[in-house]
């Protein structure tokens, strides 16, 4: 977002791209929603969050966003239930895609929200796969190809989402909020 936005002003559509998010997911979620943080849950955005609602609070494993993701799903996926990965930047999300995510994950599928720019906003397993989230270019278009390549590879099929724009730049930022008006920056 910079250099167009300061830094606080960054700051403030982060967090209302966090809050947004959070309160997307649950309404769609019937399941524990968990926000996990970086470096640690000490925010007063995650407090409020915290206090206020369903979310539960948790601190992301070091290492890079694949190693982050693996530990996500890995953790919820051992108490026998799928579990997903959903990005914060991605607030304009339907409702009903991630009711329809929800509904595929409880059938027993795999699914996967592609994004315009070549990765993916989201990902719901129903099982630890961390050969999906090694050896990626994190941040470049190849994400979302290369991660279907290894599904293949393992005998797996997602159902794919509806594409969706997510924020990663200003000008994904002006895009999304001219159809999503409740961003303020």
């Amino acid at each position: 977002l910079r250099p167009e936005l300061s830094a606080e002003q960054a700051a403030q559509v982060a967090a209302q791209l966090i809050e947004q998010s959070v309160h997307l997911a649950l309404q769609a979620w019937p399941g524990p929603v968990w926000l996990l943080t970086w470096p640690n849950t000490d925010h007063a955005l995650f407090s409020r969050l915290s206090a206020n609602t369903r979310i539960q609070l948790g601190i992301q494993s070091t290492g890079d966003l694949g190693l982050k993701m693996t530990h996500a799903i890995c953790k919820f996926t051992q108490r026998e239930t799928a579990a997903a990965v959903m990005g914060c930047d991605v607030p304009h999300c339907p409702l009903d895609t991630l009711q329809l995510a929800s509904n595929l994950l409880e059938q027993g599928q795999y699914v996967i929200g592609p994004s315009t720019d070549g990765g993916y906003y989201f990902i719901g397993l129903q099982q630890c796969l961390p050969e999906l989230f090694t050896g990626m270019e994190w941040g470049s278009g190849n994400v979302l190809r290369s991660t279907l390549a290894t599904a293949n590879a393992l005998d797996i099929d997602f159902h794919q989402l509806p594409a969706l724009r997510d924020i990663d730049s200003f000008e994904d930022l002006k895009h999304v909020s001219i159809d999503y008006q409740a961003l303020k920056f």
